[in-house]
């Protein structure tokens, strides 16, 4: 069994045998055990002018992690917000996340596994700071305090720039524990501040994937095969003859087209005559009837309390539902794009990713090259959603410059993109249930059909359960006596990968909707049910009592309109959601969204929190209403929105979000907005129509 350690005690374990850390004239290479994990010389550059550049090692997509860290660090360090500046991170191991083991930005987790290490790297440099001024002045420590960038002798009245004795403070060593703020004495954590990266995407100085340039570079595509298809034969005769083409080559399984323009890679794919192999993964239908058959399959059983099954065939009150959930793209604003450039023995990397870690192991096994040679440019990201976490445009890019010898960008366009696969996966669920004479559920089966997602990430078939497909229900807060949840692994090769939420965007729907089934089947108001069925959880029962009050559940929807409830605990917090919704000519109108979370007694940055649970339902709207990849003969025929149809402008609802404080662990927040919007909309209909809606997307295409 490993030692457990704590969360103090972990980030101050330092790195490997070589770290970089960064001092006032740059980053040097430092040897094991002089660093710790909360150093001030890894995240903060203090100039002598009074700038503070913060070095985050989490990817800024949009959810608006740069602001929040240097909230954190600003907090601590009591330094004026206007004078921060935010820099990624280098590539590398001082960077990781101790608690992931990797520099990766997933799981809605940056604030809650930064949080500490942040606020101590402030801390820590504030007290080195401090010290440099009491040996500079000799005086006593006690009269000195720091204050928005200065240090102040109380008594006296005299104060110093930090930038001033920086040089000296650096030197020091780093203090062990150096205390941090009460929440009473906070400056800046939980108060709504301007976002950090808004002024450079607003004037278009923000660098993204797309946006970076060599002398002699080179653009790249890359024809694609059909799903489980490789390249049997291709010619490429005709494609050579469009002006600025470089090279074209077999790449993988598929084919690179590189050139000197965008225009000229994009003209000679189509110019390309392949002969791709046969594939078994054939059209919607058939997964679809793939999906099904796998619910007869023996199962793999993640949860089992009581006796579900004879509970369920001796009850007088049970139902049954059958669900059909569609494979989802990531519709990131960005399609991939990655610049590399390979020379003089080193790697440069311009790339908009969620996992450096994984970045820099691929160009070290790709390039041949020391750690120490490569660069990793994390860029801004026009969305991340989970996708670009995956790092395979990143292998390709590499590749691809390896061969020419020019420095290269690969770009993906939006129909490359559908194509690429690296969805969310299909899924298929059985779902049994039944009431005892007073109405409450006294039984619960969940059976899902659905590949497993980590054995995509990790690159192989593992044995056991996936956790990914049965989260949200394995581990329900539902006090249902006879409760059980099985897991059939679907093997269908489309690639598939984390998308927001994960297995918790599926697995919400089922169950919050079923919950609604087994209300109306036990004649039981929706929301008192949960409330029931919760009464051990007061963080949960707090969200939907609040959603309820705030969105007037019990005065009921006004004529025309039905509301819906949905619950979900997912990343460590809690949400509760209310639909008012109509439906008119088979339309469906959301008007109006009342959303409660939970994440904790601490809230940073009160309006990033608001921003992602509207992004969340937005999300998640857009894939109730309208989502879904369809196949034919092994290709997504889904090619750009125009066949891949999201939420519009004018079907967005007026958005209404209340935090709740309680006493608890800290949530995350980029993801847990998304699972409990589709069933709250699709209960609010179940009320209108009386019918179940068990298969995705709403509207059909």
């Amino acid at each position: 069994m490993k030692q457990a350690i704590n969360r103090r005690d972990l980030f101050k374990l330092g790195g490997l045998s070589l770290v970089v850390a960064l001092t006032p004239s740059g980053f040097e290479v430092l040897k094991a055990g002089t660093l710790r994990r909360h150093s001030p010389r890894l995240w903060i550059n203090l100039s002598e002018d009074n700038i503070l550049t913060l070095f985050v090692n989490k990817s800024e997509m949009g959810q608006g992690v740069y602001t929040g860290i240097a909230q954190l660090v600003a907090e601590e360090l009591d330094f004026p917000w206007e004078r921060i500046r935010v820099k990624p991170a280098p590539a590398g191991e001082p960077y990781i996340d101790p608690y992931m083991g990797s520099q990766l930005t997933g799981g809605s987790t940056s604030i809650r596994h930064m949080f500490d290490i942040m606020r101590s790297a402030g801390a820590a440099m504030r007290e080195m700071l401090i010290t440099s001024a009491q040996e500079l002045w000799k005086v006593p420590k006690s009269r000195l305090k720091a204050q928005l960038g200065y240090i102040t002798d109380t008594k006296s009245g005299k104060k110093i720039p930090y930038g001033k004795l920086v040089k000296r403070a650096i030197k020091l060593p780093i203090p062990a524990n150096p205390p941090l703020k009460s929440p009473e004495e906070f400056r800046y954590i939980g108060k709504s501040l301007p976002r950090i990266d808004l002024e450079e995407k607003i004037n278009g100085t923000a660098k993204f994937g797309f946006d970076h340039f060599y002398e002699g570079q080179i653009y790249a595509v890359i024809e694609r095969p059909p799903f489980c298809g490789k390249v049997i034969s291709f010619n490429d005769k005709e494609a050579r003859k469009v002006k600025g083409i470089t090279h074209i080559f077999k790449l993988g399984k598929g084919i690179a087209v590189c050139g000197e323009t965008p225009h000229a890679v994009l003209e000679a794919r189509k110019k390309l005559k392949v002969r791709w192999s046969k594939t078994p993964v054939g059209s919607t239908r058939d997964l679809e009837e793939y999906h099904f058959s796998l619910l007869k399959k023996r199962p793999l059983v993640a949860r089992d309390d009581g006796d579900a099954r004879e509970v369920f065939e001796e009850s007088s009150k049970k139902v049954e539902e059958t669900y059909l959930l569609p494979y989802l793209y990531h519709a990131c604003m960005e399609p991939m794009a990655c610049t590399v450039k390979l020379s003089n023995g080193e790697c440069i990397i311009h790339v908009p990713t969620q996992s450096q870690t994984s970045v820099l192991k691929k160009a070290k096994r790709i390039t041949g090259l020391p750690e120490s040679r490569i660069k990793v440019d994390t860029t801004y990201l026009g969305g991340g959603l989970g996708r670009k976490s995956n790092t395979e445009f990143v292998e390709e890019a590499l590749k691809i410059a390896k061969k020419t010898g020019r420095p290269v960008k690969l770009f993906y366009t939006r129909e490359d993109d559908i194509q690429s696969g690296w969805f969310r996966p299909m899924c298929a669920a059985l779902m049994r249930g039944s009431v005892d004479k007073s109405g409450m559920p006294n039984s619960l089966y969940f059976k899902i059909a659905v590949p497993a997602v980590f054995d995509w990430a990790i690159g192989k078939r593992r044995r056991g359960i996936d956790t990914a497909a049965v989260s949200g229900v394995a581990n329900s807060f539902y006090d249902i006596p006879n409760f059980r949840v099985e897991f059939v692994r679907s093997e269908v090769q489309v690639p598939v990968w984390f998308w927001r939420s994960v297995g918790h965007s599926h697995n919400a729907y089922i169950m919050e909707t079923f919950i609604d089934r087994l209300a109306q089947l036990g004649g039981k108001d929706p929301l008192e049910l949960r409330l029931k069925l919760l009464e051990m959880y007061p963080r949960a029962q707090g969200v939907l009592e609040t959603v309820a009050q705030k969105s007037g559940w019990h005065k009921g929807a006004v004529e025309g309109q039905a509301l819906g409830i949905a619950y979900h605990y997912s990343f460590g917090s809690h949400v509760a959601q209310v639909a008012e919704v109509s439906l008119e000519n088979g339309k469906v109108k959301v008007h109006r969204v009342v959303c409660a979370v939970d994440l904790g007694p601490i809230v940073v940055n009160p309006d990033l929190v608001v921003q992602q649970m509207e992004s969340g339902i937005i999300m998640g709207l857009s894939a109730f209403l309208y989502e879904g990849v369809k196949f034919k003969d092994g290709f997504a025929v889904n090619r750009n929105f125009d066949t891949y149809p999201i939420l519009s402008i004018e079907d967005t609802p007026e958005i209404e979000v209340h935090i709740v404080r309680s006493e608890g662990d800290m949530g995350g927040i980029g993801e847990p907005g998304l699972p409990p919007i589709a069933p709250a909309v699709a209960n609010a209909l179940f009320k209108i129509t009386g019918r179940v809606i068990s298969e995705l997307p709403f509207y059909k295409r």
